[in-house]
C-alpha cells in the first residue's frame, strides 16, 4: 500500500542525517489570511515579478514564548526554464528589520537538504539568532522547494514498521531504505510532481526570484551546512545580486559525496578528547580501540535488542548488526548534543547494561521507520559527484571503519529509484567570486571539516574562515558565533578574531540516562 503524505508534524529529530531528511517536529501554525503585494522589481527590464503574499503569524518557540512574525509564500515555476508549466510555492517566515535604515535582506538557508527554517525558527538559540539580524536586515527564514511549509511537499510517512533485520546488514539497510524511498517516490510522481525539479539550480533560482519579488537589489545569504552550497549556487548564477554570505559548515562543489576517512579522523580526534577527559580518561585511554572491538563484534555476531516502536507501542526485539552502530556514530561524532553520551553508552554496556545503547537503537529504528523525504534524495542525487570523487569514496569506504554509511542515499541504485537527474560536471566545478564571504567551521566537525571551507575559499579574495575552537558541525546557536556574523554583516574585519566555544562536557552514565529518558507529556525541553 502506497505511504501517507505527511507534513512535518509527524516526524521526530532524525537520528540518521546522512541517510534521512534531517529531524523535525510540529510546524509553525499556518497564520490568519492577510495579503501583502509585493513591492516593484528591481529588474525593470525582466520578466514581472512572482507573486507574493505575507500573512501575519506568531513563531511558537520551543521554550514556551511567542515572537510576532510574518509567513510569506511565493509562486515560482516548477522548473524555471519552463515558466508556462506547473507552478509550485516556496515558504519563508520575514522577520522585519527594526532599524529605519535596513541593510539588504538577510535569507537564511538550513541545511539538509531540506530541515524546514519555519520549524528551526522555534528554537530559542537561533530565534535569538534571527532577532539579533534584524537589528540591522529584514530576515527570511527559508523553506527550500519540497519541505516543510513548501507546497507541494516531498515527505512521506512510511505506514508500517521497519523489519526487524533492518540494520543487521549493509543489504538489509539498503533494502529497508529502498522500501521507503520507492512508494514515496511512486507518490509524488503520482500527483503529477516532477522529482527532477528539486535540486540546487532550481532552489538558487527560487532565490533570484525572491529578491526580484521583494524588489531588493541585493541579498545577504546566511547558509548552514547543505545551506553553504545552495548558497553557492546562488552566488555563481547571480553574484552580483548577492551583497555577501555567511557559510557555516562548508559543502562546496563536488563535496556531496562524503569522504569515509573523515569519519574515522573524526573518531580519532574523538577518541583524544575522551582521553583526556578527568571522568572517562582512566576509562578510555584507547576510546577508538573500544569502539572498534564492538563494531568488529557486530559483524561477527549482531545483537539482539529490545526497543519500543513508535507506531504499534509494544516492545520488539531488532537485530543490529555493525551497520547499525555505524550510523549511530556517523551522525553522533559530529553532533554537539549526542557526542557526549557516547562515553557512557559505551562504558554502560561494557558493564552489562544496554540501557542506553538500547534507547539509541530505540531512537535510530524509530526515527527511519516515520518515513523519508524524496526531496533530500533527489537534490543529494543531482549534485552527484565527479569520476575523481567517487573512486576516492570507494576507494576509502573499503578501509574505514564506520564505512560508507554517510552516502547510503546517494548511490546510484537510489539515484535510479527516485530518477532525480544529475546536475553534471559544471554544477560541481569550483566558484570564483568577489563576494564578501564569511566561512565558520567548528574544529571538531567531521561532517563539512575544515579543508573543504578551505578549498572553497581559495576562489573568495574576499572571504575569511574562522575555526571555532570546541566547535562541531553545527555553529550557529552560540552567542560568539551570532556576535560575529552581526559584526560581519555590519563590515568589521574579522581577520585574526578568536572564538573559543564551551568545551564538551562528557556526561556520567547516570546523566545519560536522566537526559535520555522518555519525556512525558508536559515536560520542559531540554
Amino acid at each position: 500500500m502506497t505511504a501517507p503524505r505527511a507534513g512535518w508534524a509527524a516526524f521526530g529529530r532524525a537520528a540518521l542525517p546522512a541517510l534521512l531528511a534531517l529531524a523535525c517536529g510540529t510546524a509553525v501554525a499556518r497564520a490568519a489570511v492577510g495579503v501583502a503585494t509585493a513591492g516593484a522589481s528591481a529588474d525593470s527590464a525582466g520578466a514581472p515579478p512572482p507573486r507574493l503574499t505575507f500573512r501575519p503569524t506568531a513563531i511558537h518557540a520551543l521554550d514556551g514564548t511567542d515572537r510576532p512574525a510574518e509567513i510569506g509564500r511565493l509562486t515560482v515555476p516548477e522548473i524555471h526554464a519552463h515558466p508556462e508549466g506547473r507552478s509550485i510555492a516556496i515558504a519563508f517566515l520575514r522577520l522585519k528589520c527594526m532599524s529605519p535604515n535596513p541593510a539588504p535582506p538577510i535569507v537564511f538557508l538550513p541545511g539538509g537538504p531540506g530541515y524546514p527554517g519555519t520549524l528551526l525558527a522555534r528554537a530559542p538559540a537561533y530565534l535569538r539568532f534571527f532577532e539579533k539580524l534584524r537589528e540591522q536586515s529584514d530576515v527570511f527564514v527559508l523553506d527550500q522547494r519540497g519541505s516543510g511549509l513548501s507546497e507541494p511537499t516531498l515527505q512521506c510517512a512510511a505506514r508500517g514498521s521497519l523489519s526487524p533485520d533492518a540494520f543487521e546488514s549493509e543489504a538489509k539497510t539498503v533494502a529497508a531504505l529502498a522500501g521507503l524511498v520507492r512508494p514515496c517516490v511512486r507518490l509524488v510522481r503520482g500527483d503529477g510532481i516532477a522529482v527532477e525539479a528539486f535540486n540546487t539550480a532550481e532552489s538558487a533560482e527560487d532565490l533570484e526570484d525572491l529578491r526580484r519579488a521583494i524588489g531588493a537589489e541585493r541579498l545577504r545569504l546566511i547558509g548552514a551546512s547543505y545551506g553553504t552550497e545552495l548558497a553557492l549556487e546562488m552566488i555563481r548564477r547571480h553574484g552580483e545580486r548577492v551583497d555577501a554570505a555567511v557559510l557555516a559548515g562548508t559543502r562546496g562543489p563536488d563535496m556531496t559525496w562524503r569522504l569515509p576517512s573523515m569519519g574515522d579522523i573524526q573518531l580519532r580526534r574523538f577518541a583524544a578528547l575522551v582521553a583526556a577527559d578527568p571522568r572517562w580518561g582512566a576509562e578510555f585511554p584507547d576510546f577508538e580501540g573500544a569502539v572498534r572491538r564492538v563494531i568488529e563484534g557486530l559483524s561477527w555476531q549482531p545483537a539482539t535488542v529490545w526497543i519500543t516502536d513508535a507506531k504499534t507501542r509494544r516492545r520488539t526485539r531488532v537485530r543490529l548488526g555493525a551497520i547499525g552502530l555505524q550510523a549511530i556514530l556517523g551522525s553522533d561524532l559530529s553532533d554537539w548534543t549526542r557526542a557526549p553520551l557516547l562515553p557512557a553508552t559505551f562504558a554502560s554496556l561494557a558493564r552489562g547494561d544496554s540501557t542506553l545503547f538500547a534507547r539509541r537503537v530505540e531512537d535510530l529504528v524509530n526515527t527511519t521507520a516515520a518515513g523519508i523525504s524524496v526531496m533530500q534524495v533527489a537534490t543529494d542525487c543531482a549534485s552527484g559527484a565527479s569520476p575523481e570523487r567517487r573512486s576516492r569514496v570507494a576507494r576509502e569506504a573499503g578501509k574505514s571503519l564506520l564505512g560508507n554509511v554517510k552516502n547510503m542515499l546517494v548511490n546510484p541504485a537510489f539515484c535510479d529509484l527516485a530518477g532525480s537527474g544529475d546536475l553534471g560536471p559544471a554544477f560541481r566545478e569550483p566558484i570564483t567570486s568577489s563576494t564578501r564571504a564569511l566561512f565558520l567551521t567548528g574544529d571538531m566537525d567531521g561532517i563539512t571539516p575544515s579543508f573543504q571551507a578551505e578549498e572553497v575559499r581559495w576562489g573568495f579574495p574576499n572571504g575569511v574562515h574562522l575555526v571555532l575552537e570546541n566547535g562541531w558541525h553545527e555553529t550557529l546557536p552560540f552567542v560568539e558565533t551570532q556576535q560575529a556574523v552581526a559584526d560581519f554583516f555590519a563590515g568589521k574585519d574579522l581577520r585574526g578574531r578568536r572564538i573559543v566555544l564551551p568545551r564538551t562536557k562528557f556526561l556520567s552514565v547516570e546523566e545519560a540516562k536522566e537526559f535520555t529518558a522518555p519525556r512525558k507529556e508536559g515536560d520542559a525541553p531540554r
